[in-house]
């Protein structure tokens, strides 16, 4: 039987879909193409999801009630940081002002309140924006790592937890947040041993040690070595039973490859996402794979070879 939250996150996944929140059809089959790496022994997984093109559609979105057309823009907290002039798209009350099919599931975490709401844009089944309760920012601290362990150990290892630094893959740097999902990603199949030959940067911490304080030390370790610049994903995910982390290094001027584009926490763990451009979908192989990860792989990595 489920974990009490697996199984609130799981119906709420299917009462969304139901309700028409959701985009697209989860249900129906994804194309994949699967793209071996023989140096790391890693299957790399490209999928079109073209679903994921009406996310920035204000008229389809609206049309189909995800988005409200009666919002009052002047009620909507706006980060005087950002700017663009958006309002925040993960502040609970702006949700509710402006998604009112949304249902935000509580969960208390590593002694912060968060809630969990669908992503209608998913990038994989039961695909969860895990959102703190608070306006804070998107920045690591040992409450982070601790809270993506908390939650992992809530749904008994049934959900995955991912964590994109600031402008690392994340597209709101001044709301914390977190993702979730039920679906492996491939990095999952990476041996720690074999880690130094994955296609960038990554540590993997796993074991009988504190994984909450030997990962706290190492992503304060590499953010201290460029404050301005150096940032992390990183993946909490189960291997016979036990949770592992996946920390890879980043580099805010680093991000964008080109064939892809702006590469987070689900393209550096092995999952790629097409949504607008079926050409690069179709062409791409592992040397496209290994050309996108060598133009975002930080310079004069040192730490990831630190064992």
């Amino acid at each position: 039987m489920a974990e009490p939250l697996a199984r609130r996150l799981t119906d709420t996944w299917a009462e969304q879909i139901e309700s028409g929140f959701i985009l697209g059809d989860p249900s129906a089959p994804v194309e994949t193409r699967l793209i071996n790496d023989p140096a790391s022994g890693v299957t790399f997984r490209l999928r079109w999801l073209p679903h994921r093109n009406l996310r920035t559609d204000t008229a389809a979105l609206e049309s189909r009630g995800i988005l409200s057309p009666d919002r009052d823009e002047s009620v909507l907290y706006r980060d005087p940081r950002d700017p663009s002039g958006h309002h925040c798209f993960l502040c609970p009350a702006n949700i509710r002002v402006c998604h009112p099919l949304e249902e935000l599931v509580p969960v208390h975490a590593a002694g912060r309140n968060w809630l969990a709401g669908a992503n209608f844009a998913w990038l994989a089944h039961n695909h969860f924006t895990v959102i703190a309760v608070e306006h804070v920012d998107q920045s690591f601290d040992r409450r982070v790592i601790a809270a993506m362990l908390d939650l992992h150990a809530q749904t008994a290892g049934e959900f995955r937890v991912v964590y994109n630094g600031a402008y690392a893959g994340a597209t709101i740097p001044w709301h914390l947040h977190l993702h979730a999902t039920t679906d492996a990603f491939p990095v999952e199949e990476l041996h720690p041993d074999r880690a130094p030959e994955y296609l960038t940067p990554v540590r993997v911490f796993a074991g009988a040690g504190s994984l909450e304080t030997e990962v706290t030390d190492y992503v304060i370790g590499w953010e201290r070595r460029d404050p301005e610049h150096h940032r992390v994903n990183m993946l909490v995910a189960s291997r016979g039973g036990r949770p592992m982390v996946f920390v890879f290094l980043r580099d805010t001027r680093f991000t964008i490859a080109g064939h892809k584009g702006l590469i987070g926490g689900w393209e550096v763990a092995g999952d790629y996402a097409y949504s607008d451009r079926r050409d690069d979908f179709d062409a791409a192989d592992i040397d496209a794979v290994r050309a996108a990860f060598a133009e975002i792989r930080p310079p004069a990595v040192g730490m990831d070879r630190d064992r």
